[in-house]
């Protein structure tokens, strides 16, 4: 998907689209009685949407896979499956949020994702959807988060006005951002480069060519995208000549 001049409703529409559905969600689940049935779908539908948003503002800064944004998103709903345990009554008290929702279980997931090759991009994803999660959590009231677990029992808990104010600053940045092309490029990160082997062999002799796209569609497209500078890389077998081509289509 690419938004260009007369074109440029789409990578606004879905800020300002998340960003509604995030506040209308969430009050609507601050006005629901609380129940697993009721409030639970309006709970993760505006968890979803706050995750989203913020992703959007760190796309601004960074060229990730997708499987990053992906990983992100499944995990600012699916920490919440660690409450099962407590509405069966088998651990915990459920007046209180389940202790993996605590920085605890970021560090883990940071962790492993310094630990792994393979699966890097997803690790770091599923802790900046954790981190998105438990921000929203804090801004839900009483119980809050027990974010320094197992080193504080003290709960962070805040009013809605930071809920309001963390999507109003999502909003405007993202929008700021990418209306202003701040940054003019951006850093890749969990991307391994191309490099020769054997299997380019048949093309010894023919050009390379790169092709740079300025009007890119970016690996979180799914939501929309900017107008953001392209940057990517390619290995040429020894000898050969690189062309580089410069687009705006």
């Amino acid at each position: 998907m690419r938004f260009r001049g007369g074109d440029s409703f789409g990578w606004w529409a879905y800020t300002l689209l998340l960003a509604g559905v995030a506040l209308i969600f969430d009050a609507a689940d601050r006005r629901v009685p609380f129940s697993v049935v009721a409030s639970g779908p309006l709970d993760e539908v505006a968890h979803f949407a706050t995750a989203a948003l913020g992703l959007l503002v760190l796309e601004c800064f960074v060229d990730i896979p997708r499987r990053f944004y992906v990983a992100a998103l499944v995990a600012s709903v699916a920490i919440d499956l660690d409450h099962i345990p407590l509405y069966l009554g088998l651990l915990g008290n459920q007046d209180q949020r389940p202790v993996t929702h605590s920085l605890a279980t970021v560090i883990v997931f940071v962790v492993a994702a310094v630990a792994s090759r393979g699966h890097r991009a997803v690790l770091a994803g599923a802790s900046a959807g954790l981190v998105l999660h438990f921000a929203r959590d804090i801004a839900e009231g009483p119980p809050g988060v027990r974010m320094l677990w197992p080193l504080q029992q003290t709960a962070w808990s805040a009013s809605y006005w930071w809920f309001l104010g963390m999507i109003i600053a999502f909003t405007v940045a993202r929008l700021i951002l990418v209306a202003a092309l701040i940054p003019r490029t951006r850093v890749r990160l969990f991307q391994a480069l191309t490099g020769t082997s054997s299997a380019s062999a048949p093309f010894r002799g023919r050009p390379a060519v790169l092709r740079i796209d300025f009007d890119a569609p970016s690996p979180f497209g799914v939501f929309g995208a900017g107008p953001y500078t392209g940057c990517c890389s390619v290995g040429v077998p020894m000898g050969n000549p690189l062309v580089i081509q410069f687009t705006n289509d």
